[in-house]
């Protein structure tokens, strides 16, 4: 299982900054999930439900439910956000800004499916931080620092301190994997660490474990195959 992915790529800190401060205030939506956070988690969709720029949900993508995902009037705004958007080769579903406030928190939690094993993907780019911020998938502290691009699993269970004086904006999108992404996630030019299941606290069924096989054949990548061999030898 990919644990994360650090990207080569870097994006321009000061552009996207510069786009996010000319967005009005009152773009920002209050994170709908008030029972995972305290202080202040707030979103600006650039791709929504419908394109609707004040629809903040992010519904993972499945066989039983397929919404339909288009920019937001506020993307066309914002010229260098997009073609960061752009960079992205794949079917792109959620795309958001997402600000942590000074001194906020988001509780521990996990996100179902939300893996490149099971076809999609989330990737972080910070546009703002400050080195008070500690992101921490299972109990491993991840080091996003301004520009970069990550994808982390996010089915793991993760947690975010803003301990800083500054808010903590990034810009996350989420994808679901082409062969463009497995061509990404292949090159050797990334920073990827793997896991093992037994480490991740979470025990799956014999079930489970058949469906992410399959999946992780479907995906026919060198990496798939060697992560669906390991489940494969654990039966």
């Amino acid at each position: 299982m990919i644990f994360y992915l650090q990207l080569q790529n870097k994006f321009d800190t000061e552009a996207m900054q510069a786009e996010t401060a000319m967005l009005a205030k009152e773009y920002w939506k209050a994170h709908y999930n008030t029972r995972h956070y305290e202080g202040g988690w707030n979103i600006i969709p650039l791709r929504s439900i419908n394109g609707e720029t004040d629809n903040i949900l992010s519904v993972h993508n499945d066989v039983n439910s397929k919404p339909v995902y288009k920019d937001t009037p506020l993307l066309s705004q914002c010229p260098y956000l997009s073609s960061v958007l752009d960079f992205f080769k794949c079917e792109k579903t959620a795309a958001r800004l997402m600000k942590l406030e000074a001194g906020a928190i988001i509780k521990e939690h996990t996100d179902h499916q939300m893996n490149f094993e099971e076809g999609e993907v989330r990737f972080h780019i910070p546009v703002q931080t400050n080195d008070q911020v500690d992101f921490f998938i299972l109990d491993e502290k991840i080091p996003l620092q301004e520009g970069e691009c990550w994808y982390l699993n996010l089915s793991l269970r993760h947690r975010v301190t803003n301990g800083g004086p500054s808010d903590r904006i990034h810009l996350v999108i989420d994808c679901l994997v082409n062969d463009w992404v497995k061509e990404l996630f292949a090159l050797p030019g990334n920073h990827r660490k793997e896991i093992d299941e037994s480490a991740t606290g979470r025990v799956f069924s014999q079930e489970e474990k058949k469906q992410m096989i399959a999946q992780l054949r479907f995906l026919n990548t060198a990496v798939s195959n060697e992560l669906a061999d390991k489940l494969e030898a654990e039966h």
